[in-house]
């Protein structure tokens, strides 16, 4: 059975925060002293302090990953977090998992939404992509969730990460689990 554990001091370490329908992650990088929170109201960065709290400049998002549980203040609200699941990483010497992926390499947009670091939710957060935002849809993961696939994408200025096909559509032709053809 897995256990949640947060990574040690040195590694980044995930967490996803909220509940209630809220979802919010938190990704310490602790060798460059930054992290990265995605929430509903965008993408912010928290710089580490030396009493081992994360902060922004204006110190109105603070998290405290040594808390039990994780706690993210996000001005006067607070809100628990729990670390990712240790083990959630990409065994498949290609990037993806399983073995199972096909190369796409087809033109396509997204039509909003996270990008992760692997092919699925427990995945860190890669970042965002605004509605129309052009990607290469390079590989099929074939990592399946609620009936679209996970695909491996690089967007124009080169990121390269996962999003799922229910939040994509494809330049062309219609791509088997993504959610639809584009739109001129």
């Amino acid at each position: 059975m897995l256990s949640a554990v947060p990574a040690p001091a040195s590694e980044t370490a995930h967490f996803d925060c909220g509940g209630n329908g809220l979802s919010i992650s938190v990704t310490l990088e602790p060798e460059t002293g930054t992290a990265t929170v995605v929430s509903p109201r965008g993408t912010e960065q928290l710089s580490a302090e030396s009493d081992g709290v994360w902060r922004d400049a204006a110190q109105e998002l603070q998290f405290y990953a040594d808390e039990t549980p994780p706690i993210l203040w996000m001005g006067s609200e607070q809100i628990s977090c729990k670390p990712m699941l240790a083990g959630a990483t990409q065994t498949h010497v290609s990037g993806a998992v399983g073995g199972n992926e096909s190369m796409v390499n087809a033109a396509g947009r997204s039509l909003g939404g996270r990008l992760r670091t692997g092919p699925g939710t427990d995945f860190g957060v890669a970042g965002s992509l605004a509605e129309g935002t052009p990607v290469t849809i390079v590989t099929n993961t074939g990592v399946q969730f609620d009936g679209y696939d996970w695909f491996e994408i690089r967007t124009d200025n080169g990121v390269s990460a996962y999003q799922w096909g229910g939040i994509m559509c494809s330049e062309g032709r219609q791509i088997a689990g993504i959610y639809e053809q584009c739109r001129p």
